[in-house]
């Protein structure tokens, strides 16, 4: 693989990653309408994370053992396992919050 190439992959991975990042930060934690959607969207976001960090790791062998390419991948990777479980943990709120309405509801009625 060439440097160019690499460059290439590096600037693609952290456009997707910068999406993915913006629609977390978009998420209403505090409107209970959305929570469903927002499981979804958590979802998403998390399963690009670990293909990104997937597409980088396979990238990483590639690369000259211990070069300065690699170590940045490697950094890159730590950022996304990172998001991987930001995301984790907020699906576990939105799923407890979810759970907790639930019972809400079926104490109105």
């Amino acid at each position: 693989m060439t440097t160019n190439e690499v460059h290439k992959m590096i600037k693609q991975c952290t456009n997707d990653f910068n999406k993915r990042t913006e629609l977390l930060e978009k998420i209403n934690l505090s409107d209970f309408n959305l929570i469903d959607e927002n499981i979804e969207t958590c979802k998403k976001i998390s399963a690009s994370y670990s293909e990104t960090a997937l597409k980088f790791s396979m990238l990483s062998r590639e690369l000259p053992e211990n070069s300065e390419m690699q170590e940045t991948i490697k950094k890159i990777i730590v950022v996304l396992n990172d998001g991987v479980r930001a995301c984790n943990e907020t699906l576990s709120l939105l799923n407890e919050s979810n759970r907790l309405i639930q019972i809400i509801n079926k104490l109105k009625y």
